[in-house]
């Protein structure tokens, strides 16, 4: 049975005749008389009475139709719904980002989008950098906000640059560095280290940092979380390389690194082989135009 052989029925029901159901659909006569048999035979009985060019509904035509109009309330409910969902003003957006851009930049990009999309929602999933492509590649997400350039050979993702996040020396108060102001990164040198685990997309820029400095590092705890690691850092407990806090601990001093690779490049990223609802594009359209958005 399908959804126009439904709209046929209720129009010759309504009308009375094909003729004038096929000017109302803006069909054929015979393609509204083709629906209607076949109808009736997949039912397995027939709808209608015919009297010369009238047909007039018989009891199974009438118990038919209020059960198909409840059906059709229901589908139409379901593709409002559906387009709601989807929709750029009240739709809903399925946005992934890495932890540490939950903060700042997250609530910042979401007040720019609500200043013209003031209806529209979000379905927030912070993640790793790879379990994030995980999540887009597989539709669980819409778009992400993450580190693009360990996921470059992911079929079909596609990255716009927004903006980079300066990564920064984080020592406790009491260490002979935290006076300073700028350091080198080879100053780090022999120092018991505090460092995301692999699957996180800073580890990878550490460790192309001290790989960069000739450093062997000494990894003293490993964890995922970054909160975790600062509080480990006040701890006295070693030395991290991580991004500005939002509101650093007390405990904690952040020292600027002289060196400009250390960086964190963040894109918006988004599947170019599969569709897109248009709420999720509208969010994407609005991180595009905020490249440049500080931390």
């Amino acid at each position: 049975m399908e959804l126009y052989q439904l709209r046929y029925f209720h129009a010759v029901a309504e009308v009375g005749t094909l003729r004038d159901a096929a000017e109302k659909l803006a069909v054929s006569q015979s393609a509204v008389s083709r629906a209607i048999a076949m109808l009736e035979s997949e039912i397995g009985v027939e709808l209608f009475t015919r009297r010369g060019r009238a047909n007039e509904l018989n009891r199974f035509g009438r118990a038919f139709l209020r059960a198909s109009r409840t059906a059709q309330r229901s589908l139409e409910t379901a593709v409002s719904d559906v387009r709601q969902l989807a929709g750029v003003d009240a739709g809903r957006v399925a946005l992934g980002f890495l932890v540490s851009l939950g903060v700042a930049t997250v609530p910042r990009l979401i007040r720019r989008h609500h200043a013209c999309h003031p209806a529209a929602r979000f379905e927030l999933r912070q993640r790793c950098g790879p379990a994030l492509v995980n999540d887009l590649t597989s539709g669980a997400i819409d778009v992400c906000l993450s580190y693009p350039m360990t996921f470059d050979e992911s079929p079909g993702v596609k990255w716009h640059p927004l903006f980079t996040q300066r990564l920064y020396a984080v020592v406790d108060r009491d260490h002979p560095l935290a006076h300073r102001e700028v350091i080198g990164f080879e100053e780090l040198a022999g120092q018991p280290f505090v460092a995301l685990d692999r699957a996180n997309t800073l580890r990878r820029i550490f460790d192309d940092a001290c790989e960069r400095h000739g450093i062997t590092p000494t990894i003293a705890f490993e964890s995922t979380d970054i909160t975790t690691l600062r509080g480990l850092i006040g701890a006295r407990l070693g030395v991290g390389v991580l991004p500005k806090a939002a509101t650093p601990p007390p405990d904690i001093v952040e020292i600027a690194v002289d060196d400009t690779q250390l960086v964190r490049p963040i894109a918006v990223g988004w599947m170019t082989n599969r569709y897109l609802p248009p709420s999720a594009a509208a969010f994407r359209d609005t991180a595009i135009a905020s490249c440049g958005l500080p931390d």
